[in-house]
């Protein structure tokens, strides 16, 4: 994967809204935003059950919530290097804060789109 490549991910994350009914996106808006917020992925699947967007919204939740821990567990183990350490830290906040913002502006837009570079690994919910 080239350099083009990773920032068109990064840019153009990608966007499966024609998966899912107009009307059980309209309907379910409310737990994709919610899932938005990594620790209430679970929140779609209570809400809405058997609607496919809002499983897909958890799942994207889930995801993030696993990207944030992992993070979270890098950013520890290398934090007590000095430089090594802050740079990882910066690269943990920011990539877990534009996932973020993704997913709730996808979600408050009536779209579904996925993390880039992982947005597949998690299908829990299906």
């Amino acid at each position: 994967m080239n350099i083009d490549e990773i920032i068109n991910q990064l840019t153009h994350p990608e966007d499966v809204t024609d998966q899912f009914y107009p009307e059980d996106i309209s309907t379910n808006q409310v737990s994709g935003i919610l899932a938005s917020f990594s620790v209430l992925f679970w929140l779609p699947l209570v809400i809405a059950k058997d609607s496919p967007y809002a499983k897909f919204c958890a799942n994207q939740g889930l995801t993030l919530f696993a990207l944030e821990a992992v993070l979270g567990i890098a950013t520890k183990v290398l934090g007590w290097i000095p430089i090594i350490g802050w740079i990882v830290s910066l690269v943990a906040c920011l990539a877990t804060l534009g996932t973020f913002l993704l997913l709730l502006i996808s979600a408050c837009q009536k779209k579904a789109r996925k993390i880039p570079f992982i947005g597949n690994m998690i299908q829990a919910f299906q």
